[in-house]
Order: structure tokens, then C-alpha cells, then sequence
């Protein structure tokens, strides 16, 4: 057998794919590295929990949350890879756009899973509650449509359905992120806090995309308009949250929804957290600016 046989045989290739690895050699990234072991912290977290007992009165509820919680919120950091290594001009953030999405697949799957495990797998009963709920409808929608991400997620699948088809497939990410927080929005029943900031998120990365789309190709998006973005989802966060109040409780209550965002007595409220990451992300965008200008 010669060089180039060995160099790409099955055991090969699969040892080149490991998540540590990057580039055709393989070579161990220690960018890779960290992030991969970022991404696994909250399973190791809940395996953690799990062996000591210590996810309450309903374990399998407390598990399906948070997987359901924590793939979502990966969901959305795998979709700012993008806009983030476009706005601090460093392509190497690129090598995680495919790791973190395929993490954030593998939560919510397991979120699924554990669904169907907490109904004993029985399916005639999961599939009968599934058609009564809207929300979870939604959830289902949207988790099929990330399993079929993540099957065409490999190169063999890019090369096989040619890049112009893959890439408008993988266009199904932004609906699929907006089915999942419009899920994970209808099932909580009091605090609504995590579900706005994925919302306020959202928002962002949205505008982001398409403000993106209209620049000319290759075109950074200006610092002003990440600063506009960053107050756009920040204002609208805000705007969901006084408008659910005032559905669940009365319009009198908005008065005090926009005190509480202006007061940090009883801490920050989702839509000020927006607007905190935004600021930041602007202010990379305006590092980033300047250093090109230098150089």
C-alpha cells in the first residue's frame, strides 16, 4: 500500500475529523480544543447532577429543560460565528461554525430523547400529545429540521449535494432557531427571562444577516449599523416583554415593565442584557475598524 492510499483511508480521514483537529494533517488546535470542551461542560454539568441526585422532585422535567435550554442557547452561538469573525476580522473563528451547530443539534436531540424516555417510549402516547400541543409542534418542527442539518453537516454531504444547493439547505438554520425560541417561548408558564434574551438574540443575529445581504459582497457592516442593530433588538426585547405583560396582566402594568428596565434594584432585565452584549459587539466591531485602518 503507498503513501497517498494510507493517507486516505477510512481510519484516517475519521482521525482527522476529531474535534481537537485542524487542517488536512490533522494537527491538534488548541483554539479547537478549548471550545470543545466548552461545549461539553453542561452535559458533564447535568451528568454531574445526575449522579448526585440533585435535579429536584423531577429529574427527567429538570434534564429536558435544560438540555432543551442549553441547545438553544449553543443554537445561537453557533449562528454569531459568522457575523463575529465578519465584524472582528478573524477567520480562524470560522473553524467553530460547524462544531458548535452540530453541539447544539446533539443537545436537542437529547432534549427529545429524554421527552420520549420521561413517556416511557411510548409512542402512540408521545405522538397523540405532541398533535394536542401547538408548542410542541413548533419543537418538533424545528428539531427535524436541525436533524437534517446536521446529517448534511459533513464534507462528503457538501461535495455530494454541490455548494450552491448545501447552502441554501443550511439556510433552514435561521427558521429552525426562530421555531425553537418561539417554542421554548409557549412552554415556560412564569419566568419568561431566558426565552427574551434568546429572543433579543435572535432579533440581533436576524437584522444582522440581512443588513449583511445588502452590503455590497465582501462589504463589512459599518460600526453605526451594529451599534443601530445592537438598540433595534435591544428596543424590541423590551417591547416583547412590556407587550406579554400587559396580555397576561393589563396594560397598566407596562408603566412599571419599563421602570423595572430602567432600575438595577431587582437586576437587569433581558432587553438591558441585549443591549450590553450589542455594546460589546460594537465596540469589537469599532477595534476591529481601527485596526484595519492602521494596517
Amino acid at each position: 500500500m503507498n503513501v497517498a492510499a494510507r493517507n486516505t483511508s477510512p481510519i484516517t480521514a475519521w482521525k482527522r475529523g476529531w474535534p481537537w483537529q485542524e487542517g488536512g494533517a490533522g494537527r491538534f488546535s488548541p483554539f479547537k480544543a478549548v471550545v470543545f470542551a466548552a461545549l461539553l461542560l453542561p452535559a458533564l454539568w447535568l451528568l454531574w447532577r445526575t449522579a448526585q441526585n440533585d435535579l429536584g422532585p423531577r429529574p427527567f422535567t429538570e434534564l429536558i429543560l435544560q438540555t432543551g435550554t442549553w441547545g438553544v442557547r449553543i443554537l445561537l452561538v453557533s449562528l454569531l460565528v459568522t457575523p463575529l469573525r465578519q465584524i472582528s476580522r478573524y477567520g480562524r473563528l470560522a473553524l467553530l461554525r460547524r462544531m458548535t451547530g452540530v453541539a447544539a443539534a446533539l443537545y436537542l436531540l437529547a432534549h427529545f430523547i429524554l421527552y420520549m424516555a420521561n413517556h416511557a417510549f411510548v409512542f402512540d402516547k408521545i405522538f397523540s400529545e405532541i398533535l394536542k400541543s401547538n408548542y410542541l409542534i413548533i419543537g418538533l418542527v424545528a428539531l427535524v429540521s436541525l436533524m437534517l442539518l446536521l446529517a448534511t453537516s459533513t464534507d462528503a454531504m457538501l461535495r455530494r449535494l454541490g455548494g450552491r444547493r448545501w447552502q441554501m439547505l443550511h439556510r433552514l438554520v435561521f427558521p429552525a432557531a426562530m421555531l425553537g425560541a418561539w417554542h421554548y417561548f409557549l412552554q415556560v408558564k412564569a419566568d419568561i427571562f431566558q426565552p427574551l434574551l434568546i429572543i433579543g438574540f435572535l432579533a440581533w443575529l436576524l437584522g444582522y444577516r440581512l443588513w449583511r445581504k445588502a452590503q455590497p459582497r465582501g462589504a463589512a457592516l459599518p460600526v453605526w449599523a451594529v451599534a443601530v442593530l445592537g438598540v433595534f433588538a435591544g428596543l424590541l426585547t423590551i417591547g416583547i416583554e412590556a407587550a406579554y405583560f400587559a396580555w397576561k396582566i393589563g396594560p397598566a402594568v407596562v408603566p412599571r415593565v419599563l421602570e423595572a428596565n430602567l432600575s438595577v434594584e431587582m437586576g437587569l432585565r433581558p432587553g438591558i442584557w441585549v443591549l450590553l452584549v450589542a455594546a460589546g459587539v460594537t465596540l469589537a466591531a469599532g477595534l476591529a475598524t481601527m485596526r484595519a485602518r492602521r494596517s
